[in-house]
């Protein structure tokens, strides 16, 4: 009798039914009355027995069903989160039951919802945070999908993710569980067609996919390389996948979950890649041999006499490298498909937009946070991609002058893009000009990085042009950036009309209108280049080209009288010409004489002689409006090829500075500041923005949006405006007299850098977006 009344209180014991009431009014009803009985419970020897479980089942359900988000009220912290269950929630995480674990995990993820201060107190505790991860690789799918689950809710809060990932690497144990997947990606996307799917390779990639969009540079470098070299492919092809089941059978709306997944691919695809390493690249030495021959001064002669001065037909020399390693090869072996009938449809499927970057953007965060959305788009008419002609041929006999450009697209919406649009354009003698080649392409990502070292500029732009025959696209223009012309196949005739030597367009300024003149009364170039040819135009130099029947050819083949020629851009931005190089040796200058002014720097002449410096950077920018010397690219940082090349360098910048020595006037200047003043003209001064990107060790950046500052602290100073202007040429010699062109070429040296880091991170990550063909 005694032993079965033992049993029976023993099961009473155990009976959920038994289990104290929550309390809500009470903070220690919890750790007072549940946690003994939990503790008891989850730490006895025989935690198997059921009865045991079951009144922890108990528990949690009924602390869940207290912070339920239908039905909860505002809880104070010591109800929500007890510390009895803080310390047993590690414990519960990891048992064995399947159950138990996933009530737990539900658990965490409904009290980070509940409030930004439970998330908080939930993330920090590493013995929860780590529980969690180790039910991320549970045996049981139901446990694994509630941590899951619980980490996206973990998320939900800024200091969540950034504690997950810098504090617990968990970006690093999610890619590691999708690494072995072992479902196929079009398994895997049928998952993600599924809008009710719980899958836990889904909610896996759900917080990657999360944590990875909203991580910074040092959160992605400190994923281990070879885990990212493990899951891009998959990444790719999930994406690649979602992209052509968009296109053959548009399953989701604009606001659908695949449209919404295939968005974060991509932009977590970006990420992962922006530091990835290009497989090919182009040495300086090879890039010279492959375009410019094998001569030995070859290149040296090219820059000497023919570098922003002439155009210059180069013919054949992209075969000076061997066999299948030639430049001219590896493009025209990417390129060959474009010969089949059936290329239009390999193209159109391999292209999404390229979002604009601003030039003097330096940080690709920054960047993320404006076009994330974008990222993987559909292509865009004008942006990435024109159809056009031009209507009349320049004709030697008739003497016609090319007419206007007309846009096969002029009228139709970007969404119509198609095979068959495209078929139709080129059957009507419009030419397809695809923007940002460099951005779609390997090889010709290697080829403008190397060509961006070559000269000594942070990116170089690659379109690509396929003409029908007997057509023209573009009408004559000009450019305001120096281009090579790299005939890939086919044959194109084309006219260059000479500029005027006082014409040196800036980058990014708006283009001036051709000037109508007779053939009869100007000169020009005839050029007709093939296969292989490169020719190169300076910027500023009219031109203008157009199709021919290649007799050569069979007229059977497809291609025959087709052009494919790739021009490749090489823009000057505006720090990297000698107005820019002469504004970065003033910066320098500048920071040399404040540290060693003998004037305090809350003084009346420091401030003075601060805003005098800034107005020497006006008058620099005045001459350059005049000189084109301060115009042309500054090529300092180029590879040394040759001494003559390095002297003509330090020759120029000699010369610049003697023309300022002569030729400034602090009243030209200052009555042009004076007059942009008077109109209000705000932008005035938005050239000189690249200027906040230079170092600056101990004073203020200087702010060159505001040129009222300028006028207003002059006109206020109480010296005479006459000891002013003396002031300023005081200045301005001593600027003439002890600026060291090493100092701005170190720091030209440095920007350099730091615009390249940021092109070549958009460049990769914008290509890891494009497929081949």
């Amino acid at each position: 009798m005694g032993e079965r009344r033992r049993r029976r209180k023993r099961m009473k014991i155990g009976n959920p039914s038994s289990a104290p009431l929550y309390s809500s009014l009470d903070p220690s009803f919890f750790d007072l009355k549940v946690f003994p009985l939990m503790l008891a419970a989850a730490s006895a020897a025989d935690a198997q027995n059921p009865s045991f479980r079951s009144l922890l089942k108990h528990f949690l359900s009924a602390h869940l069903a207290l912070i339920n988000p239908t039905t909860r009220s505002p809880l104070p912290l010591s109800i929500l989160l007890p510390p009895g269950l803080l310390s047993l929630l590690p414990l519960l995480l990891t048992s064995s039951c399947p159950t138990l674990a996933v009530l737990s995990a539900q658990l965490v993820g409904a009290a980070s919802l509940f409030s930004l201060e439970a998330n908080l107190i939930i993330v920090l505790d590493k013995d929860i945070v780590n529980g969690l991860l180790r039910a991320l690789v549970s045996r049981s799918r139901r446990v694994v999908v509630a941590a899951c689950n619980a980490v996206l809710d973990l998320s939900v809060s800024s200091i969540g993710r950034e504690t997950l990932r810098r504090k617990f690497n968990v970006i690093e144990k999610l890619l590691s569980l999708l690494c072995q997947v072992n479902d196929s990606p079009i398994d895997f996307l049928s998952l993600l067609h599924d809008e009710k799917c719980d899958s836990p390779l889904v909610l896996v990639l759900d917080a990657a996919l999360i944590l990875i969009n909203t991580s910074d540079e040092g959160c992605l470098q400190c994923i281990p390389h070879e885990l990212i070299e493990k899951v891009l492919p998959l990444l790719k092809e999930l994406w690649e996948n979602s992209c052509n089941s968009e296109l053959t059978n548009n399953l989701k709306t604009e606001q659908g979950r695949m449209h919404s997944k295939k968005c974060d691919l991509a932009a977590s695809l970006f990420r992962l890649s922006m530091d990835y390493v290009l497989p090919l690249t182009w040495k300086a030495n090879e890039l010279v041999r492959g375009i410019f021959g094998d001569e030995q001064f070859a290149f040296e002669n090219f820059i000497l006499n023919y570098w922003e001065v002439s155009p210059l037909h180069i013919k054949g020399t992209w075969n000076s490298l061997e066999g299948d390693h030639s430049i001219f090869n590896s493009l025209s072996n990417c390129f060959g498909y474009m010969k089949d009938e059936n290329f239009l449809a390999s193209l159109l499927g391999m292209l999404v937009s390229c979002p604009s970057i601003a030039s003097d953007e330096l940080d690709i965060f920054s960047f993320l946070k404006e076009a994330n959305d974008l990222l993987g788009s559909q292509i865009i008419y004008g942006q990435d991609i024109r159809i056009l002609k031009t209507s009349k041929i320049t004709s030697e006999a008739m003497h016609e002058i090319a007419g206007e450009e007309a846009h096969f697209f002029k009228d139709k919406l970007t969404d119509e893009l198609s095979v068959q649009t495209f078929k139709e354009a080129l059957h009507d003698g419009y030419t397809i000009a695809l923007r940002g080649m460099e951005f779609r392409n390997t090889e010709v990502a290697a080829i403008t990085e190397g060509l961006s070292n070559l000269f000594g500029q942070p990116s170089v732009g690659a379109n690509i042009y396929l003409t029908p025959p007997k057509s023209q696209g573009l009408a004559k223009h000009y450019d305001d950036h120096c281009v090579f012309v790299w005939q890939i196949f086919g044959q194109k005739q084309w006219r260059i009309f000479p500029r005027s030597e006082a014409f040196i367009p800036r980058l990014y300024e708006p283009l001036g209108s051709l000037q109508s003149m007779s053939q009869d009364e100007v000169r020009y170039m005839d050029v007709l280049i093939k296969e292989g040819d490169v020719l190169y135009i300076p910027r500023g130099y009219p031109h203008e080209a157009h199709t021919i029947i290649n007799m050569d050819e069979s007229h059977e083949d497809y291609a025959s009288g087709y052009s494919m020629h790739l021009t490749i851009g090489i823009e000057v931005e505006p720090p990297f010409d000698w107005e820019g190089f002469t504004h970065i040796a003033i910066h320098c200058w500048n920071q040399k004489q404040k540290h060693s002014s003998i004037y305090p720097i809350d003084c009346e002449m420091f401030k003075l002689r601060s805003v005098l410096v800034n107005m020497l950077h006006v008058v620099v920018r005045q001459m350059a409006d005049k000189n084109t010397v301060f115009r042309k690219a500054c090529l300092f940082t180029s590879p040394p090829f040759s001494s003559n090349i390095n002297l003509k360098q330090e020759t120029t910048f000699d010369h610049i500075i003697e023309a300022i020595n002569k030729s400034s006037s602090f009243s030209e200047t200052f009555d042009l500041i004076v007059t942009a003043v008077q109109e209000n003209n705000e932008d005035y001064l938005q050239w000189m923005r690249w200027l906040r990107h230079l170092r600056q060790e101990r004073f203020e950046k200087l702010n060159f949006d505001r040129p009222l500052e300028f006028k207003e602290f002059v006109l206020l100073n109480y010296k005479p405006f006459e000891e002013v202007m003396a002031e300023f040429s005081r200045v301005k010699s001593e600027f003439c007299r002890s600026v060291v062109f090493e100092d701005a070429g170190d720091e030209l040296k440095v920007l350099l850098e730091k615009y390249r880091k940021t092109r070549e991170q958009y460049m990769k990550g914008m290509l890891s977006l494009h497929r081949t063909a």
